[in-house]
């Protein structure tokens, strides 16, 4: 789920706590509401700059297991490491009094961890530090030689034509409630994305679903994105939220898009989502080497991970949506960013002036890459798409026409609309007179407004709209959002009351049966112990304890410096000792 759908979930009060936490002192000086710090850019770096190593380190294990679904508890103590497990939960439950980290109940009590899906490329290049990449179209000489593929359309230009076809076919469906075979094929040939691209990405349809994958992904996207619902036995355009979507532009409308897809295709898939993260810190526009992607993986220092097939993957989807384009100079493979995936960071810019079409005596339009989108919607209703490249064509047919026609419109508000989106260019004569004439060959077939072309104003408000694109949930199914004021480390640790004081505050050289019940206590914590240990202090983590006569030794983790391993100890081998409760009496 995205931050926006989290904060729907969360009452003010709670929110306000989040900002209480020390992670967001500086936000909060600055009058930052939680929704806002999490994907703010300087404030994410200062608050994992206040982060002990504990939370850190619980974030970085989040990381390594995320998949935009939840992770559960055990996988993530999993990966705990060095840590206690009371420091580690003691690092978790900052994270979660900062609402960083969301905890979930499923079933019969199992527990869940959850960050919003938007947080993960933006808190990224802060948890794994790397150099930046230089961009190869700056060195001299690599470019004089290069075959480029083919660029694809966008993401969001694949579903105005989807959409279109949509509206031409009609909205009808059967008595089983699906398309019909006819218009589902029409569909499938609108998309570039294919069957397979989705099916190694990882996508998933229910066993039931009648569609091809690449149908299916654009019909749930469209109903994700609120463009249609389904209404008895057709499907209806929701007219206000088309017009929103076409009024955003169009670097705002693919970062939603890019989102979504990876909250979609790449549930349970933590390597992609590290390797799009890495993509996303390339200066969009700017060609990269995948040598030097593939070189930077590994560096990022995350267990169990299999870079090679999740790079590919990642950049033949990207190809796909039109996002990435791919070229090959000698050996290399170059890549460069079509759109800028984080544009959601950047603030909102002025909007460009919208470029007017040019419209020629044969019925030719010729559409320039800023035409707006409401403007191309109603091309693909009154006319024929010849061809979608940087400088596109449609063109006035008189089958086009007719199909207007019958759909409600008329040769009248076709010439409007052509006026208006020209910029108050005049009709030709030649034109004009052509359109008069397919006006009469259809004056026979029955007029009336059609729902499956619904007609939008060219022009639309100037103030932002803010379209927000929502998160399917299902991966969380079934899920409870705990609720974190219950987060505390005390009741973590059992019968904290009835230890000393002492055990916690002081250290001592204690008798063999104190050592032995302060090591039964931190075991049952889950807790360190800190040892002198010949003239030094270091931290000792205890996993098991075994007795032998009347003498006993125990075993766990030292840890020394930047060094850990594991060695068993009998208790002369210290001088004295301190129990540590996390977030209580102190923290190692």
């Amino acid at each position: 789920m995205f931050v926006q759908q989290w904060s729907e979930k969360l009452t003010s009060r709670v929110k306000q706590q989040f900002m209480m936490s020390p992670l967001w002192i500086d936000a909060a000086e600055r009058g930052l509401h939680w929704e806002e710090a999490v994907i703010d850019r300087r404030s994410i770096e200062e608050a994992v700059n206040r982060m002990d190593e504990a939370a850190a380190a619980v974030l970085r294990a989040f990381y390594n297991c995320f998949g935009a679904g939840p992770v559960s508890e055990e996988r993530l103590f999993s990966l705990r490491q060095r840590f206690s497990g009371a420091e580690f939960r003691y690092g978790l439950i900052q994270l979660q009094n900062a609402g960083i980290i969301f905890a979930l109940r499923q079933g019969w009590g199992e527990r869940l961890y959850a960050m919003p899906s938007d947080c993960f490329m933006r808190w990224h290049p802060y948890l794994f530090r790397l150099d930046q990449l230089p961009a190869a179209n700056r060195l001299s000489g690599l470019w004089e030689q290069r075959q480029e593929d083919m660029a694809l359309k966008p993401l969001g230009r694949q579903l105005l034509s989807i959409w279109a076809e949509l509206a031409r076919s009609g909205l009808g469906l059967t008595s089983k409630g699906v398309l019909p075979k006819k218009t589902a094929a029409k569909l499938m040939h609108a998309v570039s994305i294919t069957d397979a691209d989705l099916l190694q990405a990882g996508w998933q349809q229910e066993e039931t679903d009648p569609y091809t994958p690449a149908v299916s992904f654009a019909l749930r996207l469209s109903r994700q994105l609120g463009i249609v619902a389904t209404e008895g036995k057709q499907l209806r355009w929701q007219k206000d939220t088309l017009a929103a979507w076409f009024s955003e532009e169009e670097l705002k409308r693919e970062a939603l898009l890019f989102l979504w897809c990876l909250d979609e295709l790449l549930e349970k898939k933590p390597a992609m989502w590290h390797v799009m993260a890495l993509l996303t810190r390339l200066e969009p526009g700017a060609w990269y080497s995948e040598a030097d992607i593939a070189d930077q993986l590994p560096l990022l220092d995350v267990e169990g991970m299999e870079w090679g097939e999740s790079r590919a993957t990642c950049l033949n989807l990207l190809r796909s949506f039109g996002w990435m384009e791919l070229a090959r100079t000698g050996d290399h493979r170059m890549l460069r960013w079509t759109m800028m995936p984080l544009f959601l960071d950047t603030g909102r810019r002025p909007s460009a002036r919208p470029e007017p079409i040019m419209i020629e005596p044969n019925g030719d339009l010729l559409v320039p890459p800023g035409c707006s989108y409401r403007v191309r919607w109603e091309l693909e209703l009154v006319a024929d798409r010849k061809s979608d490249d940087l400088l596109s064509v449609w063109q006035l047919t008189r089958s086009s026409i007719e199909r207007a026609i019958i759909n409600g419109r008329s040769v009248a508000s076709v010439i409007t609309f052509l006026q208006s989106a020209s910029g108050g260019m005049p009709i030709s004569p030649l034109l004009e007179t052509s359109l008069a004439d397919w006006e009469k060959q259809t004056e026979a077939v029955a007029k009336q407004a059609s729902e499956a072309y619904p007609e939008l104003p060219l022009e639309h408000p100037s103030e932002e709209s803010g379209f927000a694109l929502c998160f399917s949930g299902r991966a969380f199914a079934g899920c409870e959002l705990m609720n974190h004021e219950d987060f505390r480390i005390e009741r973590f640790l059992p019968e904290l009351e009835r230890v000393p004081i002492n055990w916690m505050q002081q250290f001592r050289s204690y008798h063999h049966s104190t050592r032995l019940e302060i090591l039964e206590r931190a075991l049952s914590w889950q807790a360190p112990v800190q040892l002198r240990m010949n003239e030094s202090v270091v931290a000792f983590v205890p996993a098991r304890l075994e007795r032998s006569g009347d003498g006993w030794t125990v075993t766990g983790l030292l840890r020394e410096a930047e060094t850990h391993r594991e060695v068993c100890l009998s208790p002369e081998m210290w001088e004295g000792m301190k129990l540590v409760a996390p977030g209580v009496s102190g923290f190692v």
